[in-house]
């Protein structure tokens, strides 16, 4: 996987999980998530951009200071990349990784690990 495509879907990544403005976050996903991603959580599982959306607008209406910002830079390996991540909110700080599975440079699987 390329440099380029792994720093592109960092920025957006981090960009689209920031983005309070659906319209805005859903264009921005459609250019690193394929529209049949799958968000595996340990409880429960996403298909597809809408459902992912669904849930950060979900975040958003329970804390309106969740902020999402990479603990360092993404790094990969063959097709799929990691990012360590920290959240904070108006009560916690959260830290955790998300693992990427990408197919024609888009995001196909994205496993979340919570600390």
């Amino acid at each position: 996987m390329s440099t380029q495509v792994v720093k592109k879907l960092e920025e957006a990544h981090v960009a689209i999980w920031n983005e309070k403005d659906r319209a805005k976050r859903d264009s921005l996903m459609a250019t690193v998530y394929s529209e049949k991603i799958k968000m595996y959580d340990k409880e429960f599982i996403l298909t597809g951009i809408k459902e992912v959306s669904d849930f950060i607008d979900k975040l958003f209406s329970q804390d309106p200071n969740f902020y999402f910002a990479p603990a360092k830079s993404m790094d990969s390996s063959q097709n799929s990349t990691r990012l360590f991540w920290t959240i904070k909110t108006g009560g916690n700080n959260l830290s955790g990784m998300d693992f990427f599975i990408l197919e024609d440079d888009l995001v196909l699987h994205l496993y979340v690990y919570m600390d």
